[in-house]
C-alpha cells in the first residue's frame, strides 16, 4: 500500500501457544519485536537490527542500498562493505 510516499509492506503469519511460527512468512523466533504505528494504530513489526540483519544477507539492489543507509544513519548499524558505494571503504 502506498499513501503520501510511504509504502507499508504487509506479511500474514500467526504463532501458537509457544511462539512457534505455525502460518505465513516463517520469521525467525524474536524477530518481530519492533513496533510501529499506522494511522493511530499500534503494529507489530521487525525489528530494527533484524531488518538491518535480513537486508545485508542478499546482493543489494538500489532500494535495498537506500534501506541499509537509512537504518545505519538512524540506528547507529556498521554498512558492510558490500552495500557501501564503490570506493568507499
Amino acid at each position: 500500500m502506498e499513501q503520501q510516499g510511504r509504502v507499508v509492506d504487509v506479511h500474514v503469519f500467526e504463532f501458537d501457544e509457544n511462539g512457534k511460527n505455525i502460518y505465513g512468512v516463517q520469521y525467525p523466533f524474536g524477530s518481530l519485536n519492533g513496533e510501529g504505528q499506522i494511522l493511530q494504530s499500534k503494529v507489530r513489526c521487525v525489528g530494527p537490527e533484524w531488518m538491518f540483519k535480513f537486508k545485508t544477507a542478499y546482493t543489494p539492489r538500489e532500494k535495498d542500498l537506500q534501506d541499509v543507509h537509512a537504518l545505519a544513519l538512524k540506528y547507529g548499524f556498521e554498512i558492510p562493505s558490500t552495500h557501501r558505494p564503490p570506493g568507499d571503504t
